[in-house]
């Protein structure tokens, strides 16, 4: 990814080889994007990033965008609604049109982005949704089908007492 460009585009040929990879680096180092087209990148603000990512541990590829404490996690595809995400004052980046600049690059509107917890950490598969997710985000609010959490999107000492709660 290059400074002047505004979507992801091959510049050059395709790299195929270390020795390619490590010419073009050499030159250009950490200019990569990477494209959701395997993955999902949830991308929070600080409120509930903090806690997801203290929730989560080492499950899940996590980077940081610290320009505004940013959050993004990696997971897998289609795994939590967008709506839900958006509630969170998040956004949702999926499918083959959408990018982030990886890890290691520095961009005007993130500062250096890097892991915090690395993708070899979780032998480079996205995070497949567990509990976690439903207790830090507010829950999708359509008609009839829930209601707000218990706690009114304050986290207690106890995670469990703040769950979602179904109306009938």
């Amino acid at each position: 990814m290059r400074g002047d460009c505004v979507d992801p585009h091959l510049v050059g040929p395709v790299v195929r080889s270390v020795r390619q990879a490590e010419a073009i680096w050499a030159e250009h180092p950490w200019e990569i994007a990477l494209i959701t087209d395997s993955y999902d990148v949830v991308d929070l603000p600080p409120k509930y990033g903090a806690l997801l990512n203290q929730l989560l541990k080492a499950t899940c590829p996590t980077a940081m965008a610290p320009l505004h404490r940013r959050w993004w996690f990696f997971v897998a595809p289609h795994s939590i609604p967008a709506a839900q995400i958006e509630a969170a004052g998040g956004t949702l980046h999926t499918g083959p049109t959408d990018w982030l600049p990886a890890p290691g690059t520095s961009t005007d509107t993130t500062a250096r982005i890097r892991w915090l917890v690395h993708p070899h950490l979780t032998h480079w598969h996205p995070y497949h949704r567990h509990d976690a997710i439903d207790l830090v985000l507010p829950p999708h609010l359509k008609a009839g089908s829930r209601q707000p959490t218990n706690c009114q999107g304050r986290m207690s000492r106890s995670a469990s007492s703040c769950r979602p709660t179904v109306s009938q």
